[in-house]
């Protein structure tokens, strides 16, 4: 089930004290509308009752939906530093719940589940998109490697993000955006045909190193190739 707890916050605006009713959990099978509010951008979204101001909630959560073979870790960007240890509690939470420490039912389930471990609604976002579009989270974020490298002046900035957020049914374009990540605020679009990631796929040599790293990881992410890593930790 999709589990909530009270929470008292502040207005980021005027600091009026506000009560909400947080997500620590969504099952997508039970409350699909979840799913929808996620993908539309007003999940965990609200307003100050005193000035009106406009917020969301940052994400700390774990999204089911068994249908689609999903299950997922969300966490606030500004833990996305911390991604090396989240990243094994995540796979210590995965392993009691459906892994090799849950009951033999919930085993069955875990079988056909893709964990992953996420920061920020856009990139929760991302991994939903991606899946309702027929694409690969893997070949998608190698297809983001392969553009920045080919430009001479990429749009990724320090303290940006480049997110797939469509798939034009038209041109068959994949829809990306790049954000700030701290706000998710919108930067620009950029379209890529779709034979681009085609090529990448079908490329198992070519990218075979970084395939490989990014299917061994819940952290499916280029970003974490951007993350220093500190001295002593191990990936």
């Amino acid at each position: 089930m999709s589990r909530f707890f009270p929470l008292e916050i502040k207005c980021p605006a005027c600091q009026e004290p506000i009560k909400f009713n947080a997500n620590a959990s969504v099952n997508a099978d039970r409350r699909p509308d979840f799913r929808d509010a996620i993908i539309a951008g007003s999940f965990q979204r609200t307003s100050c009752p005193k000035c009106a101001a406009a917020f969301r909630l940052d994400p700390e959560l774990n999204y089911l939906d068994v249908g689609r073979g999903q299950w997922i870790a969300v966490y606030p960007y500004a833990k996305i530093n911390d991604w090396q240890l989240l990243e094994a509690d995540s796979r210590e939470a995965f392993d009691l719940a459906y892994g090799a420490q849950a009951s033999e039912g919930a085993q069955e389930i875990g079988r056909d589940l893709k964990p992953r471990l996420v920061f920020g609604w856009s990139a929760l976002r991302e991994k939903l998109v991606v899946l309702e579009k027929g694409l690969d989270d893997v070949e998608l974020e190698l297809l983001k490697m392969a553009l920045l490298r080919g430009m001479e002046d990429p749009p990724l900035k320090v303290g940006h993000e480049l997110r797939f957020v469509d798939l034009d049914a038209e041109t068959g374009e994949l829809v990306f955006v790049v954000l700030v990540s701290k706000t998710e605020d919108f930067v620009e679009e950029l379209r890529v045909p779709r034979e681009l990631y085609d090529e990448i796929a079908a490329d198992q040599e070519g990218w075979r190193e970084l395939r490989q790293e990014l299917q061994g990881s819940y952290f499916v992410d280029m970003l974490k190739l951007m993350i220093a890593t500190p001295a002593g930790a191990s990936k």
